[in-house]
């Protein structure tokens, strides 16, 4: 019982020595581009900053410790573990996260990784005028309809690259044709010449504007694989990592007392819908319109603000495949209206002991030209323990 206590007592007091300096809002951390280059992997709305995940990771794991995030998204917090030495499993019900997180954590070569562009080279030539025929996306967008974004010869490639990804099956990609796919998915759009559309937005793909201009998919795929590998080893990472494509609730299935800590950022409960930010990358990673009508009822952050008592099948989950004593610490997020962190301390109560919670306002937050970020007033951290 001491020696529970003594745990309890110092994970309480790292995390109000958290809260009350918030390492990550100094130099160099607070810079926009803090972080290892594969961070930047692909653009996606709505990541972590990497400094906070760095800071969650040192602070409150060991070296060689378990982590989950079982609500993983791109894999930041995961690739902070795998960085600083530990074995991290990612979990996320996205196709895009789980491909993006894939190609972030699990090691590759550079042999693989170009042989898989060898495939793709061959296939974009044999197929790309066969989808020159393929209307069924002509009328299908959110900001704008998906072949306004691209010259012609560019959008039968982009056609004909998505088939050869998802007619192999998300789920069965290895780590190097993710490498490939979360590049492409990257380069699909912006506002920069490494971009394959006209001139959009690289999180958002707003409504384009600007001439059409052929872009190689190949050729751009290439470069942007180039550029992340920049000064990087492919196998740099001292710890382990596992992406995983499901449901968290299948976690405790896989695994039981398994993990030393959880670390994870749910959906905050005024957060913009991610699918409708996203939706362009979503779209090459395998949705079809119809996903986009029901993703509220299948995704937790739909789920969250019909009944924030889903929570409680997350916290058994989180139980179950904690070791004794085992930690969670919950970045969320707080508006005018819900406190996220009172509410799911409520709910955890059936399985785990509250040690910490503290805010920290964004009302400065960066929009990164995002028109709407939402109505989130205040991040909020929840530290939590396994009870007995």
């Amino acid at each position: 019982m001491q020696n529970l206590e003594n745990k309890q007592n110092t994970y309480e007091n790292i995390a109000r020595d958290f809260i009350l300096n918030f390492p990550y809002q100094n130099e160099p951390y607070c810079s926009r581009n803090w972080g290892h280059r594969w961070h930047s992997f692909c653009s996606y709305h709505g990541k972590l900053k990497p400094s906070i995940a760095h800071f969650l990771i040192k602070n409150f794991t060991n070296s060689n410790d378990t982590v989950l995030d079982p609500l993983g998204g791109v894999g930041t917090i995961a690739l902070e573990g795998i960085l600083q030495g530990r074995n991290v499993v990612s979990n996320d019900l996205s196709e895009l996260a789980y491909i993006i997180t894939k190609a972030k954590i699990e090691k590759t070569s550079y042999q693989e990784i170009f042989l898989v562009i060898e495939q793709l080279s061959k296939f974009i030539d044999d197929n790309k005028m066969k989808e020159a025929s393929n209307d069924k996306y002509n009328d299908f967008g959110l900001n704008g309809k998906i072949p306004d974004y691209f010259e012609l010869n560019t959008y039968f490639e982009i056609l004909a690259a998505r088939k050869f990804f998802i007619t192999k099956e998300i789920k069965h990609l290895t780590s190097a044709e993710c490498v490939v796919f979360a590049s492409f998915l990257h380069v699909l759009h912006g506002n920069r010449p490494y971009a394959l559309s006209r001139n959009s937005h690289p999180l958002t793909p707003y409504a384009p504007t600007g001439e059409f201009i052929y872009k190689n998919v190949i050729e751009h795929i290439i470069d942007k694989i180039n550029l992340t590998y920049k000064n990087s080893l492919l196998n740099e990472c001292l710890g382990y990592g596992k992406s995983i494509l499901g449901d968290y609730k299948d976690l405790s299935k896989k695994y039981n007392d398994y993990f030393d800590a959880i670390i994870t950022s749910p959906p905050f409960l005024s957060s913009i819908k991610f699918y409708s930010q996203n939706w362009m990358r979503l779209w090459l990673a395998g949705w079809e319109p119809e996903n986009y009508t029901n993703a509220n009822a299948r995704f937790l952050e739909g789920q969250q603000k019909k009944d924030i008592n889903v929570y409680d099948t997350f916290f058994e989950m989180a139980y179950s495949v904690l070791k004794k004593n085992g930690k969670i610490i919950l970045h969320l997020g707080k508006t005018e209206k819900l406190d996220m962190a009172d509410l799911l301390a409520k709910i955890s109560l059936k399985y785990f002991d509250e040690v910490y919670r503290g805010d920290e306002s964004v009302c400065n937050i960066e929009k990164h030209g995002i028109k709407d970020k939402g109505g989130t007033t205040h991040h909020q951290y929840l530290f939590l323990i396994k009870k007995n």
